[in-house]
């Protein structure tokens, strides 16, 4: 199945511009990360439903990773990205040695992603605490809040980063090559993306996450080493066959993130597309099981929401208390 909706992303990204007469607006494009990531995969059928619907070109720019088009959406230069509350947070507050980019916006919050330290199979390490003494991808230099996680995942296992040996790679695909090559012991990934299933098919064995466990595993302790991140337990399901028993993994939320000077009528029509699209997206594309139009506003976003999203919303009845004191305490 998810073979089946990477290659219909890839050709769909991969037309747009040929299908789109040279009279429609505005083109918008989505940054994402590299293709066979779980950004790039569900940003072409994001696409796919805004163009339908809105008639103009769109495009899916896929990067080396988000801390190359965050600065990139935070300019103008590129309409739409797919960001963790984490990461767009961060460039937020001016954490990344940057300049706070304080017009950085949400328009919707997607799905949870799921994070975990993954290690070959026939490794015999089963928990985070195993890890220790062991080669591991500790930063990713162009995604710089999946290094952070990966991190965090270590202190709630039970380790400190001085306990493993420390490994930057670029990006996520150069993490998964390491530990298919052998030259890593375990590397951070999103759980159940195309790179996993393509791990767990060509090592010897396949994969295994390991499970975050003892004394610091708990939502509270995690969130307090990195804010927005939490536990979440993942059961074996057909659709992971790399997932052979329970395993508890960290998930953070994943939200369209746009810049403060994307105009009041786009973002209405974007996030309206979105709206319309959503029930066929959850069915074409598994990972956003847990969307939902209903959370599409859910308050656990990092930077403000878009004005007009926060207008959209309260129109439909879905802006709560929660989220008046959540954007009140971000401005």
């Amino acid at each position: 199945m998810y073979k089946r909706f990477l290659i219909a992303a890839i050709a769909a990204a991969s037309t747009f511009a040929a299908t789109v007469p040279a009279t429609a607006q505005e083109r918008i494009t989505i940054g994402t990360n590299p293709q066979g990531t779980l950004y790039y995969t569900i940003a072409g059928g994001l696409a796919a439903a805004l163009q339908e619907t809105l008639a103009r070109q769109v495009t899916v720019q896929p990067f080396t990773g988000s801390s190359v088009y965050i600065p990139l959406i935070d300019a103008g230069e590129v309409t739409l990205g797919l960001n963790s509350s984490i990461d767009v947070g961060a460039w937020y507050r001016g954490e990344y040695g940057n300049d706070p980019y304080t017009g950085m916006r949400v328009l919707a919050r997607l799905w949870p992603l799921r994070q975990a330290l993954t290690v070959r199979a026939d490794s015999g390490m089963t928990e985070v605490a195993d890890l220790a003494g062991k080669r591991v991808i500790t930063s990713f230099s162009a995604q710089a809040a999946t290094g952070r996680v990966n991190t965090a995942i270590l202190e709630a296992g039970g380790l400190q980063v001085d306990d493993v040996e420390g490994v930057t790679v670029a990006g996520l695909q150069q993490g998964i090559n390491a530990l298919i090559e052998d030259n890593v012991d375990a590397t951070g990934v999103a759980v159940g993306i195309p790179l996993t299933q393509q791990a767990h098919a060509t090592i010897p064995g396949g994969i295994r996450y390991l499970s975050i466990t003892g004394a610091g595993a708990t939502d509270e302790n995690l969130d307090s080493i990195f804010n927005g991140v939490y536990l979440t337990e993942i059961a074996p399901n057909p659709r992971m066959p790399e997932i052979t028993e329970p395993v508890t993994v960290s998930a953070y939320d994943v939200f369209i993130t746009v810049s403060s000077d994307l105009s009041d009528a786009d973002a209405t029509a974007i996030l309206t597309a979105l709206y319309d699209a959503l029930p066929g997206l959850k069915a074409d594309y598994p990972p956003l099981a847990e969307a939902a139009q209903d959370r599409l506003s859910t308050p656990t976003n990092t930077v403000p929401y878009h004005p007009a999203a926060v207008a959209f919303f309260k129109d439909r009845g879905l802006w709560s208390d929660e989220n008046e004191v959540r954007e009140t305490g971000l401005e």
